[in-house]
């Protein structure tokens, strides 16, 4: 199977002031959906043991509702409601990394421990602890965003609630 090449744009945004809250509630939502999909993987090991697109698979079988899948074993909804498939996905591939890159340096560091004990070595390193908290780039995919100039885009963001807490829809932004 040959490679994909793929194209990452990096873009320093500067927008409206009123514009700040929906971006905060974006990353905010993506933080906590990166979190949740952590915390699925963390119960499900299982999953690493899948390529991206099988995990990927799984998980949303795990935690996204459909016609074929209407009761899901940890629904997503319990942390916003209508959350688009592409942004869903882009926080599983987030969580999938953070999960693959923890459970490599736990396994690492199990083996340096097990190799220092059998030496009869004192081992004082602490183990790799699991993110406590998530401040991820909200990663934008190619069906989230249109209409890319040298000087605006439009982006697909989360709409802020009128209240503290879960936002319930999503709509383009200008910037």
């Amino acid at each position: 199977m040959a490679a994909k090449a793929t194209k990452t744009i990096k873009h320093v945004l500067s927008s409206k002031e009123q514009h700040a809250p929906y971006f905060a509630a974006t990353q905010d939502l993506f933080n906590r959906v990166a979190a949740f999909y952590f915390e699925v993987i963390t119960a499900h090991e299982g999953v690493l043991d899948l390529s991206s697109k099988e995990a990927l698979t799984a998980l949303e079988t795990l935690t996204h509702a459909t016609k074929e899948n209407p009761a899901p074993v940890l629904p997503l909804a319990e942390i916003a409601e209508n959350i688009p498939a592409l942004f869903r996905r882009a926080a599983i591939h987030a969580a999938l990394g953070s999960a693959r890159s923890f459970c490599s340096l736990l396994k690492k560091w199990r083996a340096q421990k097990e190799k220092a004990q059998a030496k009869g070595k004192k081992f004082t390193q602490r183990p790799p602890v699991p993110p406590r908290t998530w401040n991820k780039s909200t990663t934008l995919y190619a069906g989230q965003w249109k209409d890319r100039t040298q000087t605006s885009i439009l982006m697909w963001r989360w709409e802020v609630p009128p209240f503290f807490g879960v936002a319930t829809t999503g709509s383009p932004s200008e910037t």
